[in-house]
Parts: structure tokens; sequence; C-alpha cells
């Protein structure tokens, strides 16, 4: 006979115990989609999907990867979708990907991209859809070059009535920072904080590593409203200055051609030498990565959807005991400025974040102290271990908490 198991708020499955593994299946399954983002993203998979598989949740994850067939990693089963081209073609595929995520007729839809948001609504029927909401897309298309300046008004209205709708028939919302929820908790009832704060369970395998003081680091996407571009002009005025910084930078570039300005442009400012990157790296390694610098630099441009989205390189950097130079945004000064890990520049002045640097170059126990204030910080207040327990409790509510049935037939 079948046996039903109910695990109550906070048990998770012990996934050390195979035997139990192998005679347990959970009935309630559940659904990540995405269509732009990849299958080893910080949030989605690495918090979000991990944590719900090993509360005992049947976890499916699309996102893109390299492969066709789904595979299972960290309990997660994994559809790799191809990498889009364009943007044009990721919207072009968005019901497509929606489809998919249907046919495994899931128990409950979580959604992270708002182009797949109304594709999956409207397949869902009455099974529950969650949105999160990693970057507030309103701002993103207020900041956006691609639209024509005359239509753009027509843009911004139109999708705020859209995103309106869609979101009203949402079971909940995810927001990452106070101000994303200002906005959806206008139109949507449930809405729930919790924050992207970066999981340390790598953080314990760091070697220890003697740092040099100068070198500065960026790991992230690489694309000007990163301001990658003043911090080479930085750069070039602390060289100035007789300081030599290093950059090292890693990441996915915005394009080929992006990164071969980027390279012109710090040629001519005579710093290119100073300047490596490290190519495309995994979660863990980007991690590792960062650990080798001494500086984090972090400087996204006020004219973007940076205004309301945590950024997080910043609590990566804290939590390895980096001091933190980065833009002067609401969220960062709430995280980095009250906690004493940062030092608040405005991005668009290069000799901001120039004196910046060279204030901790010059200053090794001041760089030190910051250091260890983000730590302290991370350790205790900016991690995914709090956070996470929010995402059950929202799952508990909207589908319940996993229910398993034994697999195993008794007499």
């Amino acid at each position: 006979m079948l046996c039903l198991r109910q695990f109550s708020s906070g048990e998770t499955l012990d996934t050390s115990d195979f035997s139990e593994l192998k005679s347990l299946r959970c009935i309630l399954k559940i659904c990540h989609v995405c269509n732009g983002h990849s299958v080893d993203d910080g949030r989605v998979f690495h918090r979000a999907c991990c944590t719900l598989a090993k509360a005992g949740y049947e976890v499916h994850l699309f996102a893109e990867g390299r492969g066709v067939t789904a595979y299972q990693e960290q309990g997660v089963i994994i559809h790799p979708l191809p990498k889009a081209e364009s943007r044009w073609q990721r919207y072009a595929r968005a019901s497509r990907v929606a489809q998919l995520a249907s046919d495994l007729k899931p128990d409950l839809f979580h959604v992270h991209e708002p182009d797949l948001l109304g594709p999956v609504i409207a397949r869902a029927g009455s099974r529950p859809v969650i949105f999160d909401v990693h970057e507030t897309y309103l701002d993103q298309l207020q900041g956006s070059h691609w639209i024509p300046h005359w239509i753009k008004p027509l843009v911004l209205f139109a999708w705020d009535r859209w995103e309106r709708r869609c979101v009203r028939r949402c079971a909940a919302v995810v927001v990452t920072t106070k101000l994303q929820g200002l906005r959806y908790s206008l139109f949507q009832d449930n809405v729930r904080l919790i924050a992207n704060y970066p999981d340390l369970q790598w953080n314990d395998e760091l070697p220890a590593i003697e740092r040099d003081g100068i070198t500065c680091v960026f790991a992230g996407v690489l694309r000007p409203d990163r301001g990658i571009s003043q911090m080479l002009k930085a750069l070039a005025c602390l060289k100035s200055r007789g300081i030599y910084a290093p950059l090292a930078l890693a990441g996915i570039p915005l394009s080929d051609r992006y990164l071969a300005e980027l390279w012109d442009e710090a040629k001519q400012l005579g710093v290119r030498e100073q300047v490596v990157y490290h190519g495309v790296l995994s979660k863990k390694e980007a991690l590792f990565f960062q650990n080798k610098a001494s500086i984090g630099l972090i400087a996204d441009l006020p004219d973007s959807v940076f205004r309301t989205m945590l950024p997080t390189k910043l609590v990566e950097c804290m939590s390895l005991g980096l001091p933190v130079v980065c833009s002067d945004l609401p969220v960062n000064r709430e995280i980095g400025g009250e906690s004493g890990a940062a030092i608040l520049v405005n991005p668009t002045k290069p000799e901001e974040i120039a004196d910046a640097i060279e204030s901790l170059v010059r200053d090794p126990a001041r760089a030190h102290r910051m250091g260890e204030a983000g730590m302290t910080a991370a350790r205790d207040r900016f991690n995914w271990q709090a956070e996470s327990k929010k995402l059950l409790n929202l799952y508990h509510q909207v589908i319940g908490a996993p229910q398993f049935v034994s697999t195993s037939h008794q007499a």
C-alpha cells in the first residue's frame, strides 16, 4: 500500500539516507521557468531550486545550458535550452518555453523573467504562478537604449498596464528589495521580500591567501551600464598619480564587439596591460576568483535598473572580506555603507572611484577593517540562510509542504 508523508515547516529530507530517497516519491512538482538565465544562475539554481529540492519538492528548471536532454544536478531536474542569440530570439521563443514547462504538468510555476509571465499564465489554468522580480522591468525599459525615444512613453504605459493585469493573476510576487516591493504591493496582496543574498556554502572551502592590497576585481555581466568604462578611466587617473592598480575582470560580455571596444579604450588610456579578462566562470569559480583580489569594484550607473536592484556581487565581496568601492545607490547605501564595508562613490565620476581606490591602497589598515566589517555583516545578516526559510514558507502557503508517497508495497 502507498503511505503518505507530509513534511512539516522547516523539515528537510535527509539526502544522506539514499535508502529513504529510493522509497519515497514527492507528489508535488514545481517548475522554475527561465528564458535567458543560465542553468548555473546563483539565485535561480544555486539558491531557489537547490533549497526547494533539498526540502523535498520535485523541482524542474528550464534555463540556458549545454546539451539537449534533461539531467539531474543537486536534486534538480534541469531542462537545458539553447542560448538565445538576441533579445528578439528570446522573446520569440517565450511561448514555446512556456509550453514545454506546461507539458510537465507541474503543481506550481515559478517564473523568473517578465517575457515569460504572460505565456505561462495563459497555460497555467488554475495552477498557481509565482513571479520572481529580479529586476523591475519598467525601470529596465526606462533606461533602455534599444527603444526609440519617440515611442518609449507608449511602451512604458503599455507594459505597466499589461504587467499589472498579469501580476494580479499570480499567487504571489517575490521581490529582492524594499523598493521593488513598493511597486508591486500596489496591485498584488501577496508580495514577499526574499533578498538575493549569497549562499556562503563555498566560503569554508576558500584557501588562505595573501592579498597584494592593490588588485581590483569585478565579476559579472560586462556591459556599459555596469560602469566598466568608468573603471578603466579610474585606473588611468590612478596611473597619473603614480599608483598601479590591476583590474581583474570575469563574466559574460555584452558582445565580442563590446569587449573589443573596452580593450581599445584601455589601450588609449594607457592601462591595457593592467586589465586581465578571465573569461566566463562558473558560480563557484567566480567566488574563488574574487577571493584572490584585494578590492571589489561595483560601478553600476544610476540611470539604469540598479536603482532598485540588489547587486549580489556587493555581498559576495563582503563575505570574502574585501573592502568594496561601489555606486552610491539606495540599496548599496543600506547594505555596504551602513555596515562600514563600502566606500560609496558617484560612478559617473572616475576620479571619485580613483580617490576611493587610492584611499584603500594607501591605508591597508582601513581596508582590513572594512573587509572585517563586511565579512561580519554577511555572516550575521546578509546571507541566504534566513532568506531560504522565507521561500519555503511561501511555498508552504501556496501549495503546502512537500508530500511523499512510499513506492514500496507492503503485504
